[in-house]
């Protein structure tokens, strides 16, 4: 069942489980804004770090300009029919990597995990 089913109104009846979908909705809102605080504290210690070193804030709005340009040609490309880039292969049996949406993908033939890009 979909997220977004659980918020359709079906016809304005009562539905027992109802609670118990906004109390999964709601507990997935709280692990997402967990998820995001973290991100941030990631990034603003990057970002410090990075100071440190001497990039300067007109730096990182070049980059992040570069990057969204790239992303949104990358997008367009996709929606044009174009194909998405070359699938990873492991280097050990020579299959495509199985993306399991962590940082390491893993062989699912013979379970070797290799880190291909942390932000695929």
């Amino acid at each position: 069942m979909s997220k977004f089913s659980m918020l359709q109104n079906n016809g304005n009846m009562y539905n027992p489980t109802s609670n118990a979908n906004v109390h999964d909705l709601t507990e997935e809102v709280a692990q997402m804004k967990g998820e995001i605080e973290r991100l941030d504290l990631i990034t603003e210690a990057m970002w410090t770090f990075l100071k440190e070193k001497g990039f300067t804030e007109e730096d990182l709005v070049k980059t992040i300009t570069e990057l969204d340009e790239a992303r949104k040609q990358k997008k367009k490309a996709l929606e044009d029919g174009e194909k998405p880039d070359q699938v990873q292969c492991c280097p050990y049996c020579h299959v495509p990597l199985q993306n399991n949406g962590k940082i390491a993908d893993r062989c699912i033939y013979c379970g070797h995990e290799i880190i291909t890009s942390p932000f695929k």
